[in-house]
Parts: C-alpha cells; structure tokens; sequence
C-alpha cells in the first residue's frame, strides 16, 4: 500500500514538473528584455553583468532568447551591435554540428 501511494505521488510530483516547466514565467521577463535592451545598445558588459546575475549561460542565451522575432545574435547584427554580435558569434556555431559523409570506397 506504502509503495502504491509512494508511486501515485512521485507520479503527480513529475507531472507538475514537466507541466511547469513549459508555464510563461513572469520573473524572466525583466531579465529577457534587459538582455535585449542591452544587446541593442550593443553593451557588451551590460549583457554578460545580466546574464550572469540571472544565472543565464551565454550559450544559452544565443540559442534560446528571442528578440523581435529574431535570435539574439540575429538581433544584434539586425541592429548593428557591432560589439555583442562579435561576442556572440563563437556561441551561435558551436552549438551547430557539422557532418561530412565521405564514400571510401574506391569507384569502379
């Protein structure tokens, strides 16, 4: 009965879990459009200060913060935010991977 009742709570727990994780946070909201402000002004130590005080990676933040539709390095190079779309640029091509196929075979 113990391992019943345990089961059905660790159930609902990871329910709720996942279900919040996907929940609009209003807590992030000043922080995103802080970090947008900033890459429009092309304020690089503004950014890394709000990113780091939000606990928010750079990478991260390049593949998931999205400003005026555009991602974040997108959105700095559409406002040319010389500065903070060179700061970010290493970021946006490392999390894209690169594969070549190559046939080692010789052809007949």
């Amino acid at each position: 009965m113990k391992v019943m009742l345990w089961c059905t709570v660790a159930t609902l727990c990871c329910g709720q879990l996942q279900a919040g994780s996907f929940e609009y946070s209003a807590y992030a909201e000043p922080a995103l459009v802080q970090i947008c402000s900033e890459t429009q002004q092309d304020d690089r130590y503004g950014l890394k200060k709000t990113l780091k005080e939000n606990r928010i990676k750079v990478q991260t933040a390049v593949d998931k913060v999205v400003c005026n539709g555009l991602p974040l390095a997108a959105f700095a190079r559409a406002e040319q935010a010389h500065k903070v779309a060179q700061m970010l640029a290493p970021y946006e091509k490392r999390g894209k991977g690169h594969v070549d196929i190559r046939d080692i075979s010789p052809a007949n």
